[in-house]
Parts: C-alpha cells; structure tokens; sequence
C-alpha cells in the first residue's frame, strides 16, 4: 500500500477503534512509523496525515468529545448524532489537504 494511503488511513481506523484522535494517532503513529519511514516520506509528513486522518472520526458516539462537545451545549444525543456526518467531511478535507500537500511537496 502507497505510504499517502496507509498514513491516513491508520489514524482513521485507529481513532475509530478507540473514539479519540489522540489516541487513536498515537497508536498509528507507534504502529505503523517504521513502514512509513522506510517508505522515505518525511516524518512531519507522517505525522500530519495520521492526525488529519484520525480526525475524520473524532466524533464518534462512543468517545468522549461526542458527549463533551453536546453536553456543553444542552444538545440531546439525537441532535449530536445528527452531526456526525458534516464533522466527518470536515475531518475528510483535512485529510484529502495533507494528503495532496505531501503530493506536492515530495
């Protein structure tokens, strides 16, 4: 798999697995690090699409940011819900920008 694949795609499935961008580029990064670095792409590069793409599910209703981000503004869960969808494509066009960036520049 291309390395401008697996970097966004790991933190996508990682922070799925866990409901957090954190620790879900965390667990990529730690995973797939070595792959990526003997692919030769920069590790800023790295880095960026992992996170960018951990964000395209940050939001998920068994993560905390889910209940946090509603509960701070009295939103009931099925209006919560509604929203997923728009942070997911905002979470999309991070990823798609570093993706393209890392194209362009390397």
């Amino acid at each position: 798999m291309p390395a401008f694949i697996l970097a966004p795609l790991s933190g996508v499935l990682m922070a799925g697995a866990t409901a957090s961008t954190t620790a879900g580029a965390t667990v990529a990064a730690q995973t797939f690090a070595e792959p990526l670095l003997a692919a030769s792409v920069p590790a800023l590069a790295a880095a960026a699409m992992i996170h960018a793409g951990a964000t395209v599910v940050d939001s998920l209703p068994h993560g905390s940011f889910f209940h946090a981000t509603g509960g701070a503004v009295g939103m009931s869960i099925s209006k919560r819900m509604k929203l997923i969808p728009f942070e997911a494509l905002i979470g999309l066009t991070s990823t798609v920008a570093a993706v393209v960036v890392y194209l362009i520049a390397g």
